[in-house]
């Protein structure tokens, strides 16, 4: 039986407005994303990625395609035509992006904050410059 009390709808509600707000947010900063990486174990990470997806920007699950690979190939050739390189995932897949993006002149970490709604996990939402 699934538990339904004021704080769990009031958890999904501020997750919800979260989500929505994310992508303004990245727009406003002047950094439209290259790339998202995304991890779709976490509702609201697929969530974000389909709505990033619905926007023509492209899509990465390192579930699914190998980070290491991806910046040796895909990932810097998306990058060559501007924009930030964003994620909704664990700290591992950030840190593996942020230090392949070191690699390519990218330092600047424009937003690292946590994502609601993961069911306890750490996931966190990131953008790289």
């Amino acid at each position: 039986m699934i538990r339904s009390d004021r704080r769990t709808l009031m958890k999904g509600g501020m997750a919800l407005v979260a989500l929505g707000g994310m992508p303004a947010a990245l727009r406003a900063q002047g950094a439209k994303p290259a790339l998202l990486i995304y991890d779709r174990r976490f509702a609201t990470s697929l969530q974000l990625a389909e709505e990033w997806a619905g926007q023509g920007i492209a899509i990465l699950d390192p579930r699914e395609h190998d980070l290491g690979l991806a910046w040796q190939g895909q990932i810097p050739s998306l990058l060559a035509s501007g924009g930030a390189i964003a994620g909704a995932t664990l700290w591992s897949d950030r840190f593996i992006c942020e230090t392949f993006a070191r690699g390519h002149g990218r330092t600047r970490l424009l937003h690292d904050v946590p994502m609601p709604g993961a069911g306890g996990a750490d996931l966190r939402h990131w953008a790289i410059a």
